[in-house]
């Protein structure tokens, strides 16, 4: 099959999903990808410049694959596409939070709800998230103060499902290191206000002015002119970070892993947890918030004490964490195994399934 796969937005969870399943896939897979940068502009009016550069390519294909970062009708319309399209919703724009002092833009919302009427399936990375997308839309739809599409949210649930995105472990193959002198910490995920950067290092100031051993590795993708709670813990914590900053070479980023000894997330919106996920396959210990798609990822057997329900919980766990991270390694072994559901070797059968249901000929009425 040949499947046609735009992503406006090529980084991050939205790069390495595009490289695995280019890699994994039996079908022949061809990228239309723009850099990751200017969200609101790729949202907006992507579609009009792949349409325009792109038209043949898509109406030749078999089946269309955008994620939530197009506008899937506008793409179909503009590029005359006419068959198959599956949407896949890495976030979206209904359940997503809003910094402090943003207000909502409405234009998101339809641009995400227009292209889901129009996908033949949507896609979503957790059942939290579609769960949230459920509500929202729900919410969103009955807001409309008259003429509101009364079978538009029922159109979209029916055709959506919630599918695991894989991990390539291949990349990971740096053996864990089991015995640092001082328990290593790891921060992997984006600078984002939505990641509660300020949260994770309010705990780590009062954990160093206690004298508390540890180290602290810091990566993670940055999109931000000057990221103020990252540059001010460069300046406060500078004798405990051991690499600050994104690292370019997959390697040095699964090499940064194995040497960490504990992940922890303050997030108020993760809907899959990549970075976590990466992180626990290198065998280290979690620190989880009891909320958004945490609960899925991690098997119910490690939430007891892995996942925290307030801050205060937070500080007690990552306390018991530092004294007895160096007699943790069966746990850390376990945990890294169960993360092998994310294979793409173990994942992929389900996507090219899908993709053979959507281009199967339909039997006549």
């Amino acid at each position: 099959m040949n499947i046609v796969f735009v992503e406006t937005f090529y980084g991050g969870s939205h790069k390495s999903f595009l490289d695995g399943l280019m890699k994994f896939s039996r079908h022949r897979i061809t990228p239309i990808t723009m850099p990751s940068r200017f969200w609101k502009w790729r949202l907006r009016g992507a579609a009009f410049y792949v349409a325009e550069q792109y038209g043949e390519t898509l109406r030749s294909a078999d089946l269309l694959f955008v994620t939530d970062m197009t506008n899937l009708a506008m793409l179909k319309a503009l590029s005359n596409y006419t068959c198959p399209a599956v949407m896949f919703f890495h976030e979206n724009q209904l359940s997503y939070p809003l910094p402090d002092g943003d207000n909502l833009d409405l234009h998101f919302g339809f641009i995400n709800l227009t292209s889901a009427l129009v996908a033949d399936r949507c896609l979503f990375n957790s059942k939290y998230q579609l769960d949230q997308f459920d509500l929202e839309s729900k919410r969103f739809i009955n807001n409309i103060p008259e003429f509101a599409p009364e079978r538009a949210h029922h159109e979209i649930i029916k055709r959506s499902q919630v599918i695991y995105m894989g991990i390539d472990v291949s990349a990971f193959s740096h053996p864990p290191v089991l015995d640092n002198p001082q328990p290593i910490i790891l921060w992997n995920h984006r600078w984002e206000f939505d990641k509660q950067p300020e949260v994770f290092f309010r705990l780590l100031y009062k954990l160093d002015a206690e004298n508390l051993p540890f180290k602290l590795i810091i990566l993670g993708e940055n999109f931000q002119m000057h990221p103020k709670e990252f540059l001010e813990a460069r300046e406060k914590l500078g004798h405990r970070i051991l690499q600050f900053g994104f690292v370019e070479s997959m390697d040095d980023y699964a090499r940064f892993l194995s040497m960490s000894d504990i992940v922890l997330s303050t997030a108020i919106q993760e809907n899959y947890g990549f970075s976590v996920i990466e992180a626990l396959y290198c065998h280290t210990l979690p620190l989880l918030p009891n909320r958004l798609s945490y609960p899925e990822i991690l098997p119910a057997q490690f939430h007891k004490d892995f996942l925290y329900n307030n801050e205060d919980e937070l500080e007690v766990k990552l306390r018991q964490l530092l004294r007895n991270y160096d007699k943790m390694a069966d746990r850390k072994k376990l945990l890294a195994e169960s993360m092998k559901n994310f294979d793409w070797k173990n994942r992929i059968d389900e996507f090219d399934e899908l993709f053979d249901a959507l281009m199967a000929p339909k039997a006549p009425k």
